[in-house]
């Protein structure tokens, strides 16, 4: 997590989804995934009206707490993020981010700026227009969701994604 300072104006926060299978009236899951490589963590994309909240469902093992953490973005997102996470990736030989470069520039998707991150095993999808929910409070810091190579690419979170944002091109979503 990366705190910063803020330069965009920010979004209102959607109201809190707390529990991921009693979702709100005015949301519809439209996509899920679970994380088996950290402690079966529970994907699910949940459309609210032009916003998309991912929502992490997981049990702590020790304590049996329920979490369920939400991150929101503009629904256009489904249709960004891979391309921007492919663009991303490119060498600089092939018009890519120069040698070493952890981000990408912050970009305009349906009024939010979002940007994607390097992370140790993955990368971070970044939100500068919205408060993070996991750090309420006097302190700045953008809502990001970490989501690692396996997940992304041996699990099949970004084939699912790829699928989603294909859908929302075509106005099925």
């Amino acid at each position: 997590m990366s705190y910063s300072i803020q330069k965009y104006p920010l979004k209102p926060a959607l109201p809190k989804i707390t529990r991921h299978d009693q979702l709100p009236p005015d949301a519809i899951e439209i996509g899920r995934l679970l994380d088996t490589t950290e402690r079966d963590k529970l994907y699910v994309l949940v459309k609210r009206h032009q916003q998309l909240s991912i929502l992490t469902a997981y049990e702590n093992l020790k304590t049996h707490q329920y979490y369920c953490d939400q991150f929101d973005f503009p629904l256009k997102v489904l249709s960004w993020f891979p391309k921007a996470l492919e663009e991303f990736r490119k060498p600089p030989a092939a018009g890519g981010l120069h040698a070493g470069a952890m981000t990408s520039a912050d970009e305009d998707v349906d009024g939010e700026m979002l940007c994607v991150l390097a992370a140790t095993q993955g990368y971070y999808l970044v939100n500068r227009s919205r408060q993070s929910p996991l750090l309420a409070g006097a302190s700045y810091m953008p809502t990001e969701i970490s989501l690692s190579y396996h997940f992304l690419y041996d699990l099949g979170f970004l084939d699912l994604w790829k699928k989603l944002g294909d859908k929302y091109e075509r106005g099925e979503l």
